[in-house]
């Protein structure tokens, strides 16, 4: 992937067979060793439900190196199977029409709840889909007083 990152919040609606428009700006950091393929997947969490999404190369390279680190532990392959049942199982790859616009699974529309309303977000080297009442929820959450505060706490980071 280039050096260009994955930024900014862009609302959108998914129509009834699911499919959804990435944003421009996103497609744009989808070609070269990416091929315009994304893999989509739900999130690992517990306290927000949305979706995941990486440009190919990017999956394939940190699905390697999880795969290939080495757990400590006597718990080191529930870890990975953990890690394996709830992230890459669940994944599957997708490309954009000529649209630009994805087909979201519907274990993926059910898993995260999207409806008519979604959020896309950027996270440096992938991005999220969220249903709308989710993102602001997650954004009530996220932008408190406190939460600012917290920021604090990262090293060379201006507020």
């Amino acid at each position: 992937m280039s050096s260009q990152q994955f930024i900014g919040r862009y609302f959108h609606s998914i129509d009834e067979k699911g499919r959804v428009a990435i944003p421009h700006v996103f497609r744009t950091l989808l070609g070269g060793e990416n091929e315009n393929r994304v893999v989509i997947t739900q999130a690992a969490t517990d306290t927000y439900t949305y979706l995941d999404l990486y440009p190919a190369a990017q999956w394939d390279s940190r699905v390697k190196r999880i795969l290939d680190m080495e757990l400590d532990g006597d718990d080191a392959a529930d870890v990975r199977e953990a890690w394996l049942a709830n992230v890459v199982h669940p994944a599957q790859t997708v490309e954009p029409d000529k649209q630009g616009r994805v087909l979201v699974p519907q274990e993926h529309r059910e898993f995260a709840r999207l409806d008519k309303e979604v959020v896309w977000t950027g996270d440096g080297q992938r991005f999220r889909l969220w249903a709308r009442a989710e993102y602001e929820r997650y954004n009530r959450d996220k932008t408190t007083p406190d939460e600012r505060n917290r920021i604090k706490r990262l090293k060379g980071v201006w507020l």
